[in-house]
């Protein structure tokens, strides 16, 4: 689940440059421990307005003491990941970007960080409904057949030109020729999740999901997540990357999850949402066998099957892939509980984190995720706190570089946990 962050996003780095800060990325390095030297290029360059056609603004609604303004924060972080979504005609209509599209120039599309970024919309709901479904459009109509790898149904990463959306696959770093993408398991999971989160948030829409395309589309995703499965029961970041990867794992197994539920709820296969769902099941194990039991480190994670002694000392990705199973709800309450008060213990002022391009740490990355976690876990207080903070150090000046899509999403969907308390 890492993309190659100069911008965050799924494990599947290799965890010697590892980028992926998990919804807090950094920059520093790519898949297999090249150095990313730029910032995303949708934040760094600016768009004309013949790049896209802009939403109305909303005025954000004042919070009170007791609300830092839940509802206008998922609304304006909605607002800001449809700013990074292409709006021409052409290959590229309805991808997502990094971050908002705001010139001219090539901009980045990392599957990852825009699905998690495009759950802002649905958590919105209303008018951004359809510019999900135009992303998962996008993301169905990119599906390899197969790839570089032999295997089907994975997607590269993309760049753009925002004006006429014309684009291509991005290299690997090296070879020219040969495309690339992070991961493949978790670029599946999270696009599933955000499939059935879309499903969910409108029945109607939902039932226009029901077409032999988007069914055949959505088996070919599910499948290559088992196309890395390893004996282990976990899968693999990619088809040539063998690190098993707590954060990908995490993901995979709720994508299977969700999925069981669109095939059950949606599309009235109840077959094969039991086999999906024993899918699911099966990882969940391999994660609580090899990387639950199988730590060296009492009451951690293993952060992969070849990581096996995580530190509280190390933030990422030993300290922030804790976090992963507390929001998926893996392990009893307890459990949960005890990897969050580790976590605040270890790391207590991650609320207050500015922006600094470039590095990976707490005082530095974006940590919407860590505020997600918080709402899950029912800490308000640490949610209330980094809402209001990164109010001001992040958004006001503009969401900064490493700020992209994926730390709206995890953003606003901790406001919506606290909207629901």
């Amino acid at each position: 689940m890492v993309v190659a962050l100069a911008v965050v996003a799924c494990a599947g780095l290799a965890l010697v440059g590892l980028v992926h800060t998990a919804g807090g990325r950094s920059a520093a390095m790519g898949a297999g421990g090249v150095a990313l030297a730029e910032a995303p290029t949708s934040a760094a360059g600016a768009t004309s307005d013949a790049a896209r056609t802009e939403q109305p603004r909303r005025t954000r609604a004042p919070s009170t003491s007791a609300d830092p303004g839940y509802a206008a924060i998922v609304e304006d972080e909605a607002y800001w990941v449809s700013t990074a979504q292409l709006t021409c005609t052409g290959d590229g209509a309805g991808a997502i970007a990094e971050a908002r599209i705001v010139g001219t120039g090539l901009v980045s599309v990392h599957p990852y960080e825009a699905n998690i970024g495009a759950r802002a919309m649905v958590a919105a709901g209303g008018r951004y409904l359809p510019m999900v479904r135009h992303w998962i459009d996008w993301y169905l109509s990119k599906l390899n057949a197969p790839d570089t790898s032999g295997v089907d149904g994975t997607v590269y990463d993309y760049d753009y030109d925002p004006v006429t959306c014309a684009g291509r696959f991005q290299q690997r770093p090296g070879s020219p020729v040969v495309p690339t993408y992070d991961s493949t398991d978790a670029y599946a999971g999270t696009f599933l999740t955000l499939v059935a989160e879309y499903a969910r948030a409108d029945p109607a829409a939902a039932r226009a999901l029901d077409t032999a395309a988007v069914r055949a589309g959505l088996v070919r995703v599910a499948d290559a997540i088992g196309a890395t499965r390893k004996p282990s029961g976990l899968t693999a970041a990619t088809p040539t990357y063998d690190a098993e990867y707590l954060l990908d794992n995490v993901e995979a197994q709720r994508g299977l999850a969700d999925y069981a539920w669109l095939l059950d709820t949606v599309f009235g296969d109840p077959a094969a949402a039991s086999a999906r769902a024993a899918e699911a099941a099966a990882m969940r194990d391999a994660v609580e066998r090899v990387l639950w039991t199988g730590s060296h480190s009492p009451g951690l994670y293993a952060v992969a099957a070849d990581r096996l002694d995580p530190s509280w000392d190390v933030w990422f990705p030993d300290s922030l892939a804790q976090l992963w199973p507390v929001m998926a709800g893996l392990g009893d309450q307890s459990r949960r509980s005890a990897l969050w008060t580790g976590f605040s213990a270890r790391w207590p002022g991650w609320q207050d984190s500015t922006p600094a391009y470039g590095t990976i740490s707490p005082d530095h990355d974006p940590n919407s995720s860590v505020a997600y976690a918080a709402a899950v876990l029912g800490d308000g207080a640490a949610l209330d706190a980094y809402l209001r903070s990164s109010q001001a150090r992040w958004i006001d000046t503009g969401r900064p570089p490493p700020w992209t899509v994926d730390d709206s999403g995890f953003r606003a969907l901790a406001a919506q946990v606290g909207l629901g308390r």
